[in-house]
């Protein structure tokens, strides 16, 4: 026992001397998507900060493929010392369970480390569909299967947030899957799909031309970019939330001291006012938490999306 409690007291020195002098080299950032997004927008915003704290390169290393999985698996099975995090959003939460064979565990593979920013997904329609949210839902019942939805592919956040949407309200819409937010929202304003939900940057534009009509926002509270623009919930859907969202993980088994320098160091580059207006143009809401918040917040979004893939049977692929 004695030597047991000895081991365990240099171990935590030992943990604690690398938290000092974390970080020595540089740091890796896997963005697990395709270059040019929102994720890889936000990576560089807080890189540059961490690079000019520590006097260490932050590296943003794109490695995109099968839905995020390929990238996050790279960083679940990296080293655990600090030097390799992953830059990821809310399909973390959700790849693995349309995966037959998971190439990571989001619940044991990784650590979190900050819930790093927040955006709503805005629901719109047609401009000739029903003008409000309670209005569109007496249609849907009317017309059971002639409604349609588009999304960016089957399995990802604009397909499950309608998922989710169509089962709370109890409607029968028919799925429309595209290849990518531009084809489906331009699909809409054709006409050949009546609906859908996407993240701001891919409707805003069209919803200000009058091309797109927004009908609400998924978030629990509404967005600074639509201030006007209610809620799905105060629109007449009670209890419906999704959040967009983005975080930093880094491998199981990361020392915590080192986590939680990443941690404190990124809560304080979140506070900063450049920061903050470089997250605002790209229609972010910076966050900031603790591992542990992070931790939860991570859990419950695991067990809320496998819900809903499972309950609306999406294939595992």
């Amino acid at each position: 026992m004695i030597r047991h409690i000895a081991l365990a007291a240099i171990l935590a020195a030992s943990c604690a001397a690398a938290a000092e002098t974390y970080p020595g080299k540089p740091i890796r950032v896997i963005d697990p998507y395709a270059p040019g997004g929102s994720t890889e927008a936000q990576a560089r915003a807080i890189g540059q900060k961490l690079t000019e704290a520590w006097g260490q390169p932050i590296v943003i290393d794109g490695r995109p493929g099968a839905g995020s999985a390929i990238g996050t698996a790279i960083a679940a099975h990296s080293t655990p010392d600090g030097y390799t995090l992953l830059f990821t959003n809310a399909a973390f939460a959700t790849a693995p369970n349309l995966a037959r064979k998971p190439l990571f565990d989001p619940l044991r593979d990784l650590a979190p480390v900050i819930l790093v920013g927040t955006q709503p997904l805005i629901l719109v329609v047609h401009p000739s569909m029903p003008s409000t949210l309670q209005e569109l839902l007496v249609y849907a019942k009317a017309n059971p299967g002639r409604v349609n939805f588009a999304s960016a592919g089957t399995g990802g956040a604009t397909h499950l947030a309608m998922e989710l949407f169509k089962s709370m309200a109890g409607i029968n819409i028919v799925h429309v899957p595209y290849k990518g937010s531009a084809p489906s929202a331009t699909a809409i304003m054709a006409g050949e799909v009546q609906m859908g939900i996407f993240s701001g940057n891919s409707v805003l534009p069209h919803i200000g031309a009058g091309r797109l009509r927004a009908l609400g926002v998924s978030t629990a509270r509404r967005s600074a970019a639509l201030p006007d623009m209610p809620t799905i919930m105060q629109a007449g859907l009670p209890g419906y939330e999704v959040i967009q969202w983005s975080g930093i993980y880094a491998p199981a088994g990361t020392p915590a001291d080192i986590v939680l320098k990443l941690n404190r160091k990124i809560n304080e580059v979140l506070k900063m006012q450049d920061v903050k207006e470089r997250f605002v143009r790209i229609g972010v809401e910076p966050a900031g938490s603790t591992p542990q918040q992070f931790a939860a917040f991570t859990a419950a979004e695991v067990r809320k999306w496998k819900k809903v893939i499972d309950d609306a049977r999406i294939p595992r692929e």
